[in-house]
């Protein structure tokens, strides 16, 4: 099979801007001053509504797999709360880290998990790849949060339109009708051989075959993750959750799939 290659698309941003009148604002200022105690109602509300829980109070997987999808649900909502921001937080943690959930994710830009499940600085240790491919050298880093700093949840978060997995998808996908894999400029063959048992998983799926490759792909590595060396017994004494998980782009939400 031919060297697979991918590169990245360029877009222009397109950007505009608009202008208001100084009699307008003018206008706009008294109506907000004249309406000050909705106002502040309306703040409050928002505040409420995306306050965040402290992620260092959290003890079991559960409680912290159900705020990590509120936080998701705040920030698919437009809401997010930005916890653990802050100049003080940043200093508590100077002489060292207690993250209660690892999340092992893809290197798209578009996924984030900090801003994903609206988490703050010290809550969540997160290692990313070209989607989620994992080997040993990876899969040191992804269990060390659950297996040196007790952390007791670790989520494989897939997402939608992955470029990897779409890449590995359509040069398997050619190989396997005899063709030549498009060149795209970008060299993937070590992310291919990792992504095939994927591929060969999902041939039985219904649907869009890149989705149902990116499902599986996740599951599997819920499966390795489990059987680790460094997280086999942790799992098997319930000390350690793993969950698998799907992020679309589209939506913004999480959806975890069975793994």
């Amino acid at each position: 099979m031919k060297s697979l290659h991918v590169s990245g698309n360029r877009r222009k941003l397109l950007t505009g801007t608009a202008s208001i009148g100084a009699a307008s604002a003018l206008v706009l200022a008294l109506d907000a001053c004249s309406t000050d105690t909705g106002g502040a109602a309306a703040s409050e509300t928002a505040s409420t509504a995306t306050e965040a829980p402290d992620f260092k109070s959290l003890e079991t997987a559960e409680e912290i797999w159900d705020a990590l999808l509120e936080g998701n649900r705040r920030w698919a909502a437009g809401e997010s709360a930005h916890p653990g921001a802050d100049a003080e937080t940043r200093q508590a943690l100077v002489e060292g880290q207690a993250p209660r959930a690892a999340v092992f994710t893809c290197v798209d830009s578009r996924v984030a998990p900090e801003l994903v499940f609206d988490t703050g600085v010290g809550d969540i240790m997160v290692t990313r790849t070209a989607a989620n491919t994992f080997d040993p050298l990876v899969s040191e880093s992804v269990s060390y949060g659950p297996a040196a700093l007790d952390a007791p949840l670790l989520v494989v978060l897939g997402h939608q339109k992955c470029g990897a997995v779409t890449a590995a998808h359509d040069a398997l996908a050619a190989a396997e009708d005899g063709e030549e894999a498009e060149d795209h400029g970008y060299e993937l063959p070590e992310i291919v051989a990792s992504l095939t048992p994927a591929y060969e998983a999902a041939e039985t799926e219904s649907g869009d075959p890149v989705d149902a490759m990116i499902s599986a792909n996740v599951a599997l590595t819920v499966q390795a993750l489990k059987e680790h060396p460094n997280l086999a017994e942790l799992v098997a004494d319930g000390a350690l959750t793993v969950v698998g998980a799907v992020y679309s782009l589209e939506t913004g939400a999480v959806t975890e799939i069975e793994a």
